[in-house]
């Protein structure tokens, strides 16, 4: 029997149509519809919509941004009522100057999470401008939107308010960021990627605030929360060591921060390369402790090794 039922989960394996017949599909269907329908149709903005969502999720951006923007157009003459939400997925692909306009047209939607998201993209946007005070208001509205779509604790609210904390000063990052922690747990229980880096974030803000011995203790949890849930050689268990790291020399237990400190480095170069900016970025903590912890020869060992220069604290 168990010959049987392996070798019939083989001919349904086998009787799977290929990503690029799938794909075929979904460009004859456009096709027949411009032909039978016309290009200011409704069900070719339909097919259109189709095409470019599956090409998004099988990496083509390109001809996914080609055949939403064509969704969008059709979407604006026959005045859908799903033009926004073509428009929040046309503006997920489309080059930075293009997408920002986008998003600015997409936050007037009267459909609270999805304003949320334009909110956080826009917030995005001043951020990588170096708009810090931009970038806070930006994150405070998708907040406020997103409460308004799922309530005061859903899973979405946690990731805006991590956002925003990121924008903001420790005092106020702080309780927007404890807030983060209780609804991740909530939603995602105590050892979760999502809970741990709201953790670690807050670790960042409570040691930025002096508040040494908590930023220790929130930030162990989060890279125990990591190693057991991504393994003890994530990347992301790298940056959790890292921020304790921090915490630890802070604390003054510089045996504990310079183990960590090599750990974080080892993990990023094994996951990304010596020459990768995570990895150039660990080797600087490590050479600025090590040098301010009284030994300059392994400090300079490390920048020399890496080409770096540690960053004065």
């Amino acid at each position: 029997m168990l010959v049987v039922v392996i070798a019939f989960a083989a001919i349904l394996l086998l009787m799977q149509p290929a990503a690029a017949n799938i794909r075929e599909l979904f460009e004859r269907n456009l096709a027949r519809c411009e032909r039978e329908y016309g290009m200011e149709d409704a069900r070719t903005a339909s097919a259109a919509r189709d095409l470019g969502l599956y090409l998004r999720n099988h990496d083509d951006p390109a001809a996914a941004y080609r055949a939403l923007k064509q969704a969008v157009a059709i979407d604006e003459k026959t005045l859908a009522p799903q033009t926004l939400s073509d428009v929040a997925e046309l503006a997920a692909l489309a080059p930075p100057p293009e997408a920002e306009t986008l998003w600015r047209r997409v936050a007037s939607a009267p459909e609270p999470a999805l304003a949320s998201r334009a909110f956080a993209a826009l917030g995005e946007f001043a951020e990588r401008a170096g708009d810090r005070a931009g970038a806070a208001r930006m994150y405070a509205k998708a907040l406020a939107k997103e409460q308004a779509a799922s309530g005061p604790d859903g899973a979405e609210v946690a990731v805006r308010l991590n956002s925003l904390a990121l924008s903001s000063e420790p005092p106020e990052a702080i309780p927007l960021l404890e807030r983060a922690v209780a609804i991740d747990r909530k939603h995602w229980g105590e050892k979760h990627p999502e809970t741990a880096t709201a953790e670690t974030n807050l670790s960042g803000e409570l040691l930025a605030a002096g508040r040494t011995a908590e930023a220790v203790r929130m930030g162990a949890l989060a890279l125990s929360s990591f190693e057991a849930t991504l393994g003890p050689d994530h990347p992301r268990t790298a940056a959790a060591a890292s921020n304790l790291a921090d915490a630890k020399r802070a604390a003054g237990d510089l045996a504990t921060a310079g183990r960590l400190y090599r750990r974080a480095l080892r993990i990023d170069e094994q996951a990304y390369g010596a020459s990768n900016p995570e990895t150039l970025n660990d080797a600087r903590n490590l050479a600025d402790f090590l040098r301010e912890t009284g030994h300059p020869a392994a400090a300079s060992e490390i920048e020399r090794r890496y080409s770096v220069t540690a960053a004065p604290r």
